[in-house]
């Protein structure tokens, strides 16, 4: 996101602080509020669970509980059921396990810097305190745990001549960022995505497994999570290439809203033949007049040029004399830059703070682009959101590679974004969607995964983020790893559908039939319906209730056909309070004919006298019922049924027909 100038205090970490006091509080009130969950896991469960993790096990009632699910970005509120504080790989197997068996979706979360779907009734997986960083110098190649962030790998890498691929902000998690994609505004343009250049990754999936991946070893897996974000398993450590770079050409130019045409249409020249070594991208400015905001930008709408050049000064100083041209700067920062600096060039925000954000792929910026944009977010805008900014894509960005990062054709990365408390998102998204429709017919389609927030993860939003191709792969790599998409709070790819079969759907069809004949059976004895009981029969239906009767001392003849079965049970039942509770069946089909085994609980009272047992006579039994039924078009029929009597308690003589 885009800030100050350099020297200047940053105005976007104002910004962002609007809102943060109401949403601090708002997390601190879910612990109260989430005693009452459902899914709390009681104190037994949990502490079984934290003698096993080496880091803290928290749960919504401990202290500490809502600081540790706090995310960076504070639009979304988690509140799992339990949260482990993972503090190495081993923690998070056992995590991932303790989820796994009892059904619970798994989140992951090592900044929080992207909202998606808040964490809620799942255990989450915080992984901060796993942040360790190690450089090889001879193969330029980092190495890193699960919870580091860009200003520790830089920190480590920069006194060696070395550099990474990084995103604009130090505080951002190495680890998210790299398997959304990760595109660099300093070398982005220069040597691709992120994500081209990991080397190895070591992840937990779903089965509590901790897998060494690469190109040779799971190469699917390999592929899928180099853009699949968290959907695969939680990422403990990475390993990705360097690039020999100690100074960049960098910084940015600061211009008044009212030349926002000028300069906009001028960035849109430069970068139509810029060379792979300028990384570059402009934001349209609204800040408010907060403390530390310069009084340049304070309360006014700015343009903010950003770059980053790879090549000799007076090169870049070439490339860049149309933007310095366009317009009067208000103040220019560009020039020689340490890499270790390079936050300096957008000066992101480093406190917490809710923030929306909405984003698309252009395939192209000609000059009707321009005016689109700056009649949805120009001078004379009425413009609800903070920024609305273009990234230039291409160069290295659009070489394909082996992973899953898509959309390579896109030339420009358009994003949105809003901060402030979260009921003033509805408005930013309204506005959001208006300036996405305006800009459609220069659009591929097409999402920036790492630019898209909780308003974006909807089956269409998530595919929009990929090729289409891309897509159905990474579903049948989901389908291998998470069957059960326990790794689901996230922009998910869910695994893949497979259709039921025709033989299938039948055999469940015919199973959901006889269990209705068995309940139209009893039923027609419970209400002493005839027509009920006769319709669950065959005509030549046989019915033996002999090894039930003859148990509990009673002479009862064995029933055959239908009318006699009616005219015999319902005189016998008909009489009686009776209730009758089938369970347990199993069926078994050939065709047209079927084999059933099931339990009937049932309860017989006199008339009139009702469930009394302290008072009235009555009849409590379980019998056991052992049938053949016979298709009937749509329906089954019971063609025999046996019964046997398992348990009996009572009075057998309110049994006997007319007592």
């Amino acid at each position: 996101m885009p800030g100050s100038a350099r020297g200047e205090s940053r105005a976007g970490d104002d910004l962002r602080r609007v809102g943060e006091t109401a949403c601090r509080r708002a997390i601190d009130a879910t612990s109260t509020r989430a005693r009452c969950n459902a899914h709390m896991l009681d104190s037994l469960t949990r502490a079984a669970l934290a003698a096993r993790i080496t880091g803290p096990v928290l749960g919504p009632e401990d202290e500490g509980f809502a600081a540790e699910c706090a995310p960076f970005n504070l639009a979304v509120t988690h509140r799992p059921c339990v949260v482990v504080g993972a503090a190495n790989s081993a923690d998070v197997q056992v995590a991932v396990r303790f989820a796994a068996q009892r059904r619970l979706p798994v989140a992951v979360m090592a900044t929080g810097h992207q909202a998606t779907l808040p964490a809620d009734d799942a255990v989450l997986i915080t992984t901060h305190r796993m942040a360790q960083v190690s450089i090889d110098p001879t193969s330029r190649t980092a190495r890193v745990t699960a919870g580091a962030r860009w200003q520790q790998v830089i920190d480590a890498a920069a006194p060696l001549g070395l550099a990474p691929l990084n995103g604009s902000s130090p505080l951002v998690g190495v680890i998210g960022y790299t398997l959304g994609g990760g595109l660099s505004p300093t070398m982005g343009r220069a040597h691709g995505w992120a994500a081209d250049h990991v080397t190895s990754l070591e992840v937990v999936t779903a089965d509590g497994e901790l897998r060494h991946v690469d190109a040779a070893s799971e190469p699917d897996l390999f592929w899928a999570l180099r853009g699949g974000k968290s959907n695969f398993g939680v990422v403990t450590a990475m390993e990705f290439a360097l690039f020999p770079v100690a100074r960049l050409w960098a910084g940015g130019l600061f211009y008044d809203g009212a030349d926002a045409a000028a300069v906009l249409h001028t960035y849109a020249e430069v970068t139509a033949d810029a060379p792979d070594e300028l990384s570059s991208s402009i934001a349209l400015l609204r800040l408010p007049a907060l403390p530390g905001v310069p009084a340049f930008l304070a309360d006014r709408f700015a343009v903010h040029v950003r770059i980053s050049c790879l090549g000799p000064a007076a090169e870049a100083t070439r490339l860049i004399a149309p933007l310095r041209a366009a317009a009067p700067v208000l103040a220019d920062t560009l020039g020689p830059l340490p890499y270790a600096s390079f936050a300096e060039i957008h000066n992101d925000p480093a406190d917490p703070a809710p923030f929306m954000e909405r984003t698309a792929m252009l395939r192209s910026l000609p000059a009707e682009a321009v005016e689109e944009i700056l009649s949805a977010a120009g001078p004379t805008a009425d413009c609800p959101v903070h920024f609305v900014e273009l990234r230039h894509l291409g160069g290295a960005l659009a070489r394909t590679a082996d992973n899953a990062v898509g959309h390579r054709d896109a030339r420009f990365a358009l994003w949105i974004v809003g901060v402030g408390a979260p009921d003033a998102f509805t408005a930013m998204n309204v506005y959001a969607d208006e300036l996405l429709q305006r800009i459609r017919p220069w659009s591929t389609g097409g999402r920036y995964l790492n630019f898209m927030a909780a308003q974006d993860t909807g089956v269409s939003d998530v595919r929009a983020a990929y090729d289409e191709a891309g897509y159905r792969r990474l579903r049948s790599v989901k389908t291998r790893f998470d069957p059960d998409n326990l790794f689901r709070l996230n922009h998910n790819i869910p695994p893949e559908e497979h259709p039921m079969s025709d033989d299938k759907l039948q055999l469940l069809i015919d199973h959901a039939a006889i269990a209705d004949a068995l309940h139209r059976y009893t039923a027609g004895l419970d209400h002493g319906d005839a027509d009920l009981l006769a319709s669950s029969l065959t005509e030549d239906a046989m019915v033996d209730l002999t090894p039930a009767t003859n148990k509990i001392g009673l002479d009862f003849p064995v029933l055959k056909p239908r009318d006699t079965v009616v005219g015999a049970l319902i005189p016998a039942v008909g009489p009686l309070d009776t209730s009758h509770v089938i369970s347990n069946i199993r069926a078994t089909v050939h065709g047209d004919t079927a084999h059933v085994n099931c339990y009937a609980t049932a309860q017989h009272y006199l008339p009139q006298e009702g469930p009394k047992p302290d008072r009235t006579r009555h009849a409590l039994m379980m019998n056991r019922y052992d049938a053949d039924l016979t298709r009937d078009g749509n329906a089954w029929r019971i063609s025999r049924l046996t019964i046997d009597n398992a348990w009996f308690e009572g009075d057998e003589t309110v049994l006997l027909p007319g007592d």
